[in-house]
């Protein structure tokens, strides 16, 4: 297209196909987007990047400079995307996953604009000027590869071979051109800007995968990279090692770090001692734990400190301990699992319809509180359960691979339970027991698409599905079946626990699960049995999820139901 100036002459349009010409083109064309609409924005960006790619025109130094002006530009809704995606992993799983595609969609088109960017680069090395460009491409594209690291552990994934072997292979580059340690920032960023180098990058992306412990939520893992990103800047890998402590990574390999054994050789491993990072992070417990001495403690820093603990095993450089306080029994058991509040209640209550109502609902009457411990289950021979858990199920695609007195790991292929969250409440039926257990899921390791492992800790044993009503105030109306109907709200489901629950520190009170909506402090709610109704009040919380909340009760009254 074009237009006629006053003197007749053709003067070129604006090409809003293709913004990402020139840094100035690329500002004006940024300036006119929405400011706070980051999806739109995230939008436009990819259709430049598409553009991009549909004209096929070579990348010249103007092109990287309107590349590096809009990842410098959109640093912040990156940023923003990523507190909108783990502020609504749990209360918005709709729109977390849109959030989660847009961080996703916009990681891979600045992938694919800096990987075209470093291939003309390289053919382009022996002129001065695009030669020092090509440590800023190289960091910028490791740095990505980051990027798509973290979105991966948010999700439990893990990094195919390729993945890795394009990684290593970005980085052996660096090396050979002799930039691997060249300070490098943003064409167009502040004097001020932090400077990052090649060799920082790939620290960071290989340090970013052993977060994926699969016990941090992707709220608490994203405040942890940030804290991993400071710290890691003074970490270098060596060709010899230091000590006999800390990690290697092969560069001709497929797979990341790998604790250290005291066998490895190969002139392409690299080793990398985690001491300064352990020690800044035992600088940070230190810090939040004495504030809390000091008497100014937050809720905040408490969770701090629990996730920096359960980061020490994973960065440390090195490893003494056993982490598991109770010992577990490899197995193969197939089993049936529940997942969810709702549907565990649905399930526990139809299971076995011939067993006798009265005296399975009066658990909350007749359990005894004991001293704590509870007798273990009698567990049939090892050698056996294969064959009796294809005898009883006919669908058996769950599998327990081991267990414990507090804990369980199981397995789902046939991309079974790619769906689970951390602290998503679970039932289990193992094939060679008769109850069904109660756990949370603690733990969770994608191995991949199809496959699937989740570390549950137990919290109960036994478990009674209850009917439960909101408590209304009484208005002297008429009674059925010994109950005031005008007392009775709404209805919803719980799961009682007869005590003591939970195997690990067990607990020597009644204790409900209710739906978190419904959970109140102090709040009155009826629990009727086939003989009785009990007026109870919720009381402390002992665990809280977006679903879910578990509670002391306290019974207030006792009525018996007539008939």
């Amino acid at each position: 297209m074009s237009a006629l100036n006053v003197f007749g002459f053709l003067l070129p349009v604006k090409d809003t196909t293709d913004p990402l010409q020139n840094p100035r083109l690329a500002a004006s064309w940024l300036g006119e987007l929405p400011p706070l609409d980051v999806i739109a924005r995230q939008q436009q960006a990819m259709r430049a990047f598409e553009g991009m790619r549909q004209n096929g025109k070579p990348v010249d130094l103007a092109r990287i400079g309107a590349i590096s002006f809009l990842d410098g530009a959109l640093g912040a809704d990156r940023r923003q995307l990523t507190k909108q995606y783990v502020e609504n992993v749990d209360a918005s799983p709709m729109l977390a996953n849109r959030l989660f595609q847009a961080l996703q969609d916009l990681t891979q088109g600045f992938l694919f604009a800096y990987q075209v960017a470093l291939k003309q680069a390289l053919e382009q090395s022996a002129a001065s000027r695009w030669k020092s460009v090509i440590p800023m491409l190289l960091a910028r594209l490791i740095h990505y590869h980051g990027t798509d690291s973290k979105l991966r552990v948010f999700r439990f994934e893990r990094w195919i071979p390729a993945k890795w072997t394009e990684l290593h292979r970005l980085y052996q580059q660096a090396v050979s051109l002799g930039v691997d340690r060249a300070p490098t920032s943003l064409i167009n960023a502040s004097a001020n800007a932090a400077q990052w180098t090649v060799e920082q990058e790939y620290v960071f992306v290989l340090l970013m995968h052993q977060l994926n412990t699969g016990n941090l939520t992707p709220a608490e893992l994203d405040w942890a990279s940030s804290q991993l990103r400071a710290w890691s800047r003074r970490l270098a890998l060596d060709a010899m090692a230091r000590s006999a402590d800390g990690f290697c990574v092969d560069l001709a390999g497929k797979t990341g770090l790998v604790r250290r054994t005291g066998n490895e050789s190969g002139s392409m491993l690299r080793y990398l001692d985690t001491t300064p990072l352990s020690e800044a992070l035992e600088r940070a417990i230190h810090a939040l734990l004495r504030a809390e001495v000091e008497g100014i403690a937050t809720p905040i820093n408490a969770q701090r400190v629990a996730i920096l603990e359960r980061l020490r095993p994973s960065l440390a450089p090195n490893l003494n301990a056993d982490l598991r306080r109770d010992p577990r029994q490899a197995v193969q058991v197939s089993a049936k699992v529940r997942v969810g509040l709702s549907r565990i209640c649905r399930n526990l209550a139809a299971e076995d319809p011939n067993a006798s109502p009265p005296e399975a609902e009066e658990h909350i009457e007749v359990f005894a509180v004991n001293d704590g411990s509870r007798p273990r289950p009698q567990v049939q021979d090892e050698r056996d359960s294969v064959l009796r858990s294809l005898s009883v199920f006919s669908d058996p695609m769950w599998e327990v691979r081991d267990r414990s007195v507090a804990g369980l790991r199981i397995a789902a292929a046939g991309g079974l339970g790619q769906s689970l969250t951390l602290g998503a409440l679970i039932a289990v039926r193992q094939s060679d027991l008769d109850d069904w257990a109660i756990g949370v899921v603690r733990r969770l390791n994608k191995i991949s698409k199809e496959e699937i492992e989740a570390g549950l800790s137990i919290i109960a044993g036994q478990a009674v599905p209850v009917s439960l009503h909101a408590r209304r105030e009484s208005s002297g109306g008429m009674e059925v079946n010994g109950l005031e109907v005008s007392t009775i709200g709404a209805r919803f489901g719980g799961i009682y626990l007869p005590p003591p629950s939970r195997p690990d520190k067990p607990i020597t009170v009644k204790t409900l699960i209710v739906p978190t909506s419904e959970y109140v402090a102090g709040r009155k709610i009826v629990l009727t049995t086939s003989r009785s109704a009990y007026t109870v009040a919720l009381r402390t919380l002992i665990e809280q999820r977006a679903e879910w909340s578990w509670a002391a009760i306290q019974i207030i009254e006792k009525k018996p139901r007539e008939f």
